[in-house]
């Protein structure tokens, strides 16, 4: 797929229509409340299965919680949301294929995918049918120069962000030389070169930087190029095939893999090494990934996961619930605006920074019943979401807080610092990094 930029688009500005776009299924109808309830169907490709199996139904959980707080309320004209799930299986092929029988059931809008290399891939089925995509978790840089027309949005920032905090992180725990081993994706390749280049900037050296192909089961080949330059420490950028990754570098008596990311941020998956290779060859280890932001919105979404999964926010299951809400938001205002018809993806597309960005009235997580009102009264809302304001680009992105973590002494993922980014005209900077591991 060609990289050219996006078309530009001001909050103001409404694209054109492109002939006959992918309509809003209405999936039947029932009677609530003395009205009659029209479902609209949001698709979802998510990870069930393969490498973010742990992830995906988190993920799920955190867009039906958005859903549930929507149709509590009811959109105006009396219409519901659906979301109807695919497995991507963490699998590019799947996630297309998942995605082609979503649209061919006249979804207006999908949900996901979680991994980039599976996001471009589905992007190149909901593009042309005029479907929008929005994915919660999606960070590879190479999403921004998609040439996309306006259908791919995403609420999690960049790894343009998250490179930047790699690297200081690396830095501020005394890292001279690093390597990176990567997964050969989009994701894996994109963060590698982030955390590169700044680590470079900040006057480090990149021993190496081995890619691998992701089905691999043996990292010989990858642990050799980055043990060879005697680095102080290896950064991983992995899914759940971290696991035998770091097995094989134990093995390998490469105890120095350090700087993990937000692939790597699974609790399960760090349990799992624990019983394998020792919760103290663990203790310490830090790492990177996108952050719940310090705000009313992030603090409201906690509690409502937190009853639902009993478990503190999984990383992204902010990004989730924000991508349903906008995308709820924005067809609630795209159905008044056509005169109460279910909107096409189109419709949905040109209203979504007209309901996430700013000016307007804010509105935030829960706060669904004053953002329908304010609609329907013709005003403007400005959604805060639960992982930061959800302020759409020119290329669909958001800027996003980064935190870091690390591994405590009893195998546990503990929160550090939450670092507050954004982007000028210099490019994304990110606060400093303050905070390392307790020694003891």
């Amino acid at each position: 797929m060609s990289e050219l930029k996006k078309s530009r688009v001001s909050r103001r500005t409404f694209l054109k229509g492109m002939g006959v776009a992918a309509g809003a299924l209405t999936l039947g109808s029932f009677s609530s409340f003395g009205q009659q309830a029209k479902f609209i169907a949001i698709g979802a490709v998510v990870p069930l299965t393969g490498q973010l199996a742990s992830f995906g139904p988190r993920f799920q959980k955190a867009a039906d919680i958005a859903v549930n707080d929507m149709n509590a309320v009811g959109l105006p004209g009396g219409f519901r949301l659906n979301l109807l799930v695919r497995d991507s299986a963490t699998d590019a092929s799947t996630g297309v294929a998942s995605a082609q029988t979503l649209v061919a059931q006249g979804v207006p809008a999908v949900f996901g995918a979680a991994a980039s290399g599976v996001t471009i891939p589905v992007s190149s089925v909901t593009i042309p049918n005029e479907v929008v995509l929005i994915s919660p978790s999606a960070t590879s840089p190479a999403i921004s120069t998609l040439d996309d027309n306006d259908f791919v949005f995403r609420t999690a920032p960049s790894d343009a962000l998250q490179g930047i905090v790699l690297a200081e992180l690396a830095i501020k725990k005394g890292y001279k030389k690093i390597a990176i081993i990567a997964r050969n994706d989009a994701y894996g390749a994109g963060l590698q070169a982030s955390a590169k280049r700044n680590f470079e900037a900040l006057g480090g050296t990149v021993t190496a930087t081995p890619l691998y192909d992701p089905k691999t089961t043996d990292f010989s080949a990858e642990i050799a190029a980055a043990t060879a330059g005697n680095p102080d420490a290896i950064s991983l950028i992995t899914f759940d095939e971290g696991e035998p990754l770091i097995i094989q570098l134990e093995t390998a008596g490469a105890s120095n893999w350090d700087l993990l990311v937000d692939g790597n941020k699974n609790q399960d998956l760090i349990t799992r090494l624990a019983k394998k290779i020792g919760v103290a060859k663990l203790a310490g280890k830090v790492g990177t990934a996108p952050a719940t932001a310090k705000t009313q919105g992030g603090s409201i979404f906690k509690q409502k996961y937190e009853a639902v999964l009993n478990e503190p926010p999984f990383v992204f299951t902010p990004n989730s619930y924000d991508a349903l809400a906008v995308v709820g938001l924005a067809i609630a205002k795209a159905s008044l605006v056509n005169g109460g018809k279910a909107p096409t993806g189109t419709e949905i597309r040109d209203q979504m920074r007209f309901v996430a960005n700013p000016p307007g009235e804010a509105v935030t997580v829960g706060e669904f019943d004053k953002a329908f009102k304010t609609l329907s009264g013709g005003g403007d809302i400005n959604y805060q979401g639960a992982a930061g304001t959800i302020d759409f680009d020119k290329n669909g992105d958001v800027v996003g807080p980064i935190g870091t973590w690390y591994i405590d002494k009893n195998g546990e993922i503990q929160e550090l610092q939450v670092i507050d980014c954004s982007v000028g005209k210099q490019g994304p900077t990110c606060g400093d990094v303050t905070k390392l591991p307790p020694t003891s």
